[in-house]
């Protein structure tokens, strides 16, 4: 029986003075990866947003936890696992350009989701080429914009934890209107930017990326299980990169709008488990200057470029 796995990018939460240090605790992060061992596979990604005349200033990081459940006589092998060797990203079909088609942006409950159901249908049609060229299934994933929700992998983040997660064992990707709306506001680049890095670990999970990082980490010790989360959350990074590239100055997402939604994820903070600051801009650069998910491959990099 396979095992929950949640996932985000997101938003954050408005909050004045320094950045609350248990977010980035160590002791926080070996907390979440005991997790891991009841087969609870997360996501979240946590921090605080204040808005800086026409953009969001980002403050935080997501948070990765989980896995499938994996025999002790398979585990060895499951260490020798490399997502470079995944056929989605070698050789890497180019995603399909898109024209979106969005709603106007609302934040009351009905007008936001349907702005996300529609960004999720072009996220569907630009990825699907990839997935398909790979060998891989093409599944739209399912949204909730619940404040609460609960689903195949029992919880959901505190709200101080996360604003937005991927449960992959459902595949939903979980955008919570009350707490998106206390942290992002009524920026759609922000919430696009989110939805495009929490479809990035729905595409992680179609392509069976997610599930050998999960198994890599069941195995690992500390430092690389960091170091597996911050090849997973940069990837996601730079999936999202990609698909505003492919829809970018057509329909909906012009070219301020995408190239917007690329600069948030310059403002967050350095962390251990999610790559320093630089780190996260760069690799959604890379997507956004990018072609295929080849130039997304977090797993061949040396470690210094997911530091």
């Amino acid at each position: 029986m396979s095992e929950p796995d949640w996932r985000p990018l997101a938003p954050v939460q408005v909050v004045e003075g320094p950045p609350q240090e248990r977010r980035n605790s160590p002791w926080a992060l070996l907390t979440i990866f005991a997790a891991i061992v009841v087969g609870v596979l997360a996501i979240a990604l946590v921090g605080r947003a204040t808005s800086v005349g026409f953009t969001t200033v980002v403050e935080g990081h997501p948070v990765a936890v989980g896995g499938q459940v994996v025999p002790k006589e398979k585990q060895a092998q499951a260490t020798l696992d490399t997502n470079s060797r995944n056929r989605l990203i070698t050789p890497g079909t180019p995603l399909t350009e898109v024209t979106c088609e969005l709603p106007d942006f609302d934040t009351d409950a009905a007008s936001l989701e349907k702005y996300y159901r529609e960004a999720i249908t072009c996220l569907d049609r630009a990825w699907a080429a990839p997935l398909e060229e790979a060998g891989k299934p093409v599944k739209t994933p399912q949204l909730t914009v619940e404040d609460s929700p609960r689903g195949e992998c029992g919880f959901a983040p505190d709200e101080d934890e996360a604003v937005a997660f991927y449960c992959a064992e459902d595949q939903v990707i979980a955008m919570p209107r009350s707490r998106l709306i206390e942290d992002a506001g009524d920026d759609p680049a922000f919430h696009l930017s989110v939805l495009a890095h929490e479809y990035g670990h729905h595409v992680q999970a179609l392509s069976g990326i997610l599930g050998t990082a999960a198994r890599r980490e069941r195995v690992a010790e500390e430092p690389e299980v960091l170091e597996l989360s911050r090849r997973v959350e940069l990837q996601a990074n730079c999936f999202a990169g990609l698909f505003l590239a492919a829809a970018r100055d057509r329909g909906d997402i012009d070219e301020r709008l995408a190239q917007d939604a690329v600069g948030g994820f310059a403002y967050v903070d350095d962390s251990d488990s999610h790559g320093s600051a630089n780190n996260q801009l760069l690799w959604a650069k890379a997507g956004y200057s990018g072609k295929s998910a080849a130039d997304c491959d977090t797993w061949a990099a040396a470690p210094s470029e997911v530091a």
